[in-house]
């Protein structure tokens, strides 16, 4: 057995995030029942009356319509930094219609095509109300105590070969096709990118009780060309980057060193245009590790960002629907890296667990996925050591490699859990630097910490596995704020940490 198993790219993306989340309801079009507890719609919010009028008004309950004004009521509240009155806005939403409750379920999540959530705004309401409850409680609050960057970058082309039918896709076969970038996001500063964060980096901003702040770094590498794939498994069709990691080396080391987290995007390889895939679903995007195997990214194609894809509505996306919708996919994922970053809760201990009722820890409550996030979040992540702040920084920018040397980082490492023995080694001179494990496997290292790595050669198994199979990347103890302490922890190969246990 292996130090660490390769895992394609297409594996470890997430295949349940583009379907209803538990306890939504399966109801897409036509008008919805009302609920017995409504309330009028105000005056103040025309914008969701202008937006639905155009569907017909009276095709909507008042349930539904209720939802979307609270939230562009208390969001437009919000960032004018009224957060009191955010908060009424909310408050009263959820006295009407109470978190967890069945009627939410009950609502279409795709009537003429909309997609504003499923439940329509539950989720931007939920990290809305999360972020504004924080804002109330904190008004001394003036700054993040640390801020981390999110780099978002934007592949200009694809290539790869597309199916034009349904035996094609189950083939592997097709026709070779080039992509380019939507040009959409690039539009007004890439207006659509910053729209589908804004929420999403308020909300981490209150998860973190203020210690971390989100910064918004755009790389646009307009040249830089991936290899994209189409393929299908039982009962799932894949669109996609044939291997995330060929990114990285076009990746400017300054900015792989400055970035906490990241957000891939890269021109649609999803071969809709054609019969046999108009409304089907296809999984595109997921959660991965960054170029140190530690930082977390993001990754979804462009088209995301700019139309419906057909199992979650229809036509391009309105600026509401964006911000009402991204959020929930932002959210989904990083709660994937939240439950991998703190296994010890077994909060997914498999696949998409809280899908399950019967997985959900006896002290939670509630009944679709935000709300075991809500309860996740609060229950246990926000008292866990090591802090969310902490635990959410990876850049490496100022880091104290001058403090290092070889004879510093000789000794034995270890992987949690420790499943074979290729998961225990040392770093040793053998007669040169090497690695060595217990299963009597050995390779050569190269000094490179003055970068934070350790190189691989061709004798090790994984060189030919790509960049993450090229080097060990350092990792530097962090204090409470995320900030380095000048001591080893370990390095990471592959994605998995192998802390130092010894000498």
């Amino acid at each position: 057995m292996h130090l660490i198993p390769q895992v394609t790219s297409r594996a470890a993306l997430c295949a349940l995030l583009l379907s209803a989340p538990f306890g939504a309801a399966a109801a897409q079009v036509g008008p919805a029942q009302a609920p017995p507890q409504t309330r009028a719609t105000a005056v103040s919010r025309d914008p969701a009356i202008a937006f639905l009028s155009s569907y017909g008004l009276g095709n909507f309950s008042a349930f539904y319509v209720d939802a979307l004004s609270s939230w562009l009521q208390a969001q437009a509240q919000y960032e004018a930094g009224d957060y009191l009155e955010a908060k009424s806005t909310l408050d009263a939403l959820w006295s009407a219609h109470p978190t967890g409750h069945p009627s939410w379920g009950n609502l279409p999540t795709q009537p003429f095509g909309i997609n504003i959530g499923s439940p329509p705004c539950y989720y931007a309401l939920r990290m809305l109300s999360d972020a504004t409850d924080w804002r109330v409680a904190h008004p001394e609050f003036t700054g993040a105590q640390r801020t981390g960057r999110l780099t978002v970058v934007l592949v200009g082309r694809s290539s790869g070969v597309e199916p034009q039918n349904l035996q094609d896709l189950q083939q592997g076969t097709g026709v070779p096709v080039q992509h380019t970038l939507d040009p959409a996001l690039l539009e007004g500063g890439s207006e659509i990118v910053h729209d589908s964060l804004r929420l999403f980096r308020e909300y981490v901003l209150a998860a973190t009780e203020g210690g971390l702040e989100i910064d918004v770094n755009v790389l646009h590498l307009p040249n830089l060309q991936l290899d994209v794939h189409a393929d299908a498994l039982p009962g799932r069709y894949f669109a996609g980057l044939s291997d995330a990691n060929q990114l990285w080396p076009a990746v400017s080391q300054q900015d792989i060193a400055e970035t906490d987290w990241w957000w891939i995007l890269y021109p649609s390889h999803v071969p809709e245009q054609h019969a046999d895939f108009q409304s089907a679903e296809f999984v595109t995007g997921g959660m991965g590790t960054g170029p140190t195997g530690t930082s977390p990214y993001f990754i979804i194609d462009d088209r995301w960002l700019v139309r419906k894809p057909p199992h979650i509505g229809s036509g391009p996306y309105s600026k509401i629907e964006r911000e009402a919708y991204l959020p929930q996919w932002l959210q989904h994922e990083f709660f994937h890296h939240l439950f991998r970053t703190y296994p010890e809760f077994g909060l997914e201990a498999s696949s998409h667990q809280w899908f399950d009722p019967g997985t959900w820890p006896p002290d939670f409550v509630g009944r679709y996925e935000p709300d075991y996030f809500h309860e996740a979040l609060f229950k246990r992540l926000q008292t866990a050591t090591p802090p969310l702040t902490s635990a959410l920084r990876y850049a490496t920018a100022g880091a104290p490699w001058h403090l290092f040397g070889v004879p510093d980082l000789l000794g034995v490492y270890q992987h949690t859990p420790v499943q074979n023995n290729w998961h225990t080694g040392m770093i040793q001179f053998g007669p040169q630097l090497e690695w060595q494990n217990q299963a009597g496997v050995d390779w050569n290292l190269g000094d490179d910490i003055a970068n934070g790595l350790l190189t691989t050669g061709p004798d090790c198994p994984y060189f030919g596995n790509g960049w993450p199979g090229s080097k060990f990347d350092l990792v530097l103890e962090r204090d409470d704020l995320g900030d380095f302490t000048g001591q080893l922890l370990g390095f990471s190969f592959f994605g998995a940490l192998y802390e130092r246990i010894g000498p």
